[in-house]
């Protein structure tokens, strides 16, 4: 009864973990974190089967054989697939944060001990038997290394934590805040798992703890796509609007938003598509999160509309005008390296926030500072000029 009801829990996680990787994988999404996100799904999948049939096998359909050859081998790869599960988790935190430590080339040798480490120890205990062992009546034991493994895994990930942390001192997007401490929950799950799992080392409590995690991290995810602009992944209007509600009614330090409008960007799309013109989005976007990263205090950055963008930054105004400086090299940079056959130049427009000011005046007076900047611009044939826009709150036209 014990040993059925211990396979349907690991068959319960296994469905959960699964359809978390399903849905991952439908969503569209192909960046590096994500690829990264999909292959630790996969692994602590991996870790869920080994130990279903492990339980199966060893618990009832070779209960009475003397053959412990399958059951060593199953447990054996759960144990694999745990430290790889775990190992790559570290990897996609850190292509989370932006650092692609992980990269071909990047001393591999070294980024590979981590892994390294756990996997021989395991290897090593069909010689030791000091990780687990199986007795002739199949009855599982944990042994000395096993605690030693764990111990070492939740170091791993601790460390991994503590580059989030460090990353998000300087953070003052809510929604970058809020996945980042969600990531840094994954320890405590291992602990939790780890603690619970000294009562009855034969019960499923690593693979439930697991997968209590990642439900929690999709529905995070899910909760923020609805936030992030679908092409460029900074924040959309809606979030905006939101967060500049929040921010204007708690904030009382210099506070500036800059708005950005792509010049001549209506003939990016006539002469060359509008795919190309989402390419050139692409690149305007990481080019404001590039320059944005290097600030003390990292900017908000969303989407306004169409080509254009706002950045809501706590800076002093020397350290504004250092930030657009910042963002129209990147943005040539990044233009140059794409080998686009057109330049990508941006307008910038930047206001003070004064107290008592709403969020719909302080978009239109930098909204009138951008504009008066493209004014002083020579224009090229086909670009519509901008007038008549200063004072209309909202510009609920430009969507």
């Amino acid at each position: 009864m014990e040993v059925t009801l211990y396979a349907e829990i690991y068959l319960f996680c296994i469905i959960i973990i699964d359809l978390v990787l399903y849905w991952t994988i439908h969503s569209n999404g192909n960046s590096a974190s994500e690829r990264w996100f999909k292959l630790v799904l996969s692994c602590f999948s991996g870790f869920f089967i080994a130990n279903y049939f492990f339980t199966l096998i060893n618990g009832v359909l070779l209960r009475n054989s003397p053959d412990l050859s399958i059951p060593w081998m199953l447990k054996s790869l759960a144990f694999i697939l745990l430290c790889t599960g775990v190992y790559l988790w570290c990897v996609y935190t850190d292509s989370e944060l932006g650092y692609n430590s992980f990269q071909p080339g990047k001393k591999p040798l070294l980024l590979l001990l981590p892994l390294v480490l756990p996997v021989v120890l395991v290897l090593s205990n069909f010689r030791t038997h000091l990780l687990f062992t199986i007795s002739d009546e199949h009855i599982y034991t944990r042994g000395p290394h096993f605690h030693l493994l764990v111990l070492f895994l939740v170091m791993c990930t601790v460390m991994a934590d503590i580059r989030i942390l460090r990353a998000t001192r300087g953070e003052t997007d809510p929604v970058v805040i809020r996945q980042r401490w969600q990531l840094t929950s994954f320890p405590l799950c291992l602990i939790i798992a780890w603690l619970l799992s000294v009562a009855n080392e034969h019960m499923p409590v690593f693979c439930v703890c697991i997968t209590i995690e990642f439900l929690c991290l999709y529905i995070g995810s899910s909760n923020r796509q609805i936030m992030i602009d679908k092409l460029t992944q900074v924040n959309n209007r809606q979030n905006l609007n939101r967060y500049l509600s929040n921010k204007l009614h708690t904030h009382t330090d210099d506070l500036f938003l800059l708005m950005t409008d792509v010049d001549h960007f209506k003939q990016i799309n006539d002469n060359y598509g509008h795919l190309e013109g989402d390419e050139a989005l692409i690149r305007v976007a990481a080019a404001l999160k590039q320059a944005c990263t290097t600030c003390r205090r990292h900017p908000y950055i969303a989407r306004y509309g169409g080509d254009e963008f706002i950045i809501v930054a706590e800076l002093s105004e020397k350290e504004v005008i250092e930030l657009c400086t910042s963002i129209r090299e990147k943005l040539q940079a990044l233009n140059e390296a794409a080998g686009a056959p057109y330049s990508l130049c941006l307008s910038i427009g930047y206001a003070k926030w004064i107290e008592g000011m709403s969020p719909s005046r302080l978009i239109d007076v930098a909204d009138y500072k951008l504009y008066k900047e493209k004014a002083a611009r020579p224009r090229k044939s086909g670009r519509t000029g901008r007038t008549g826009r200063a004072g209309k709150s909202g510009r609920s036209g430009r969507v």
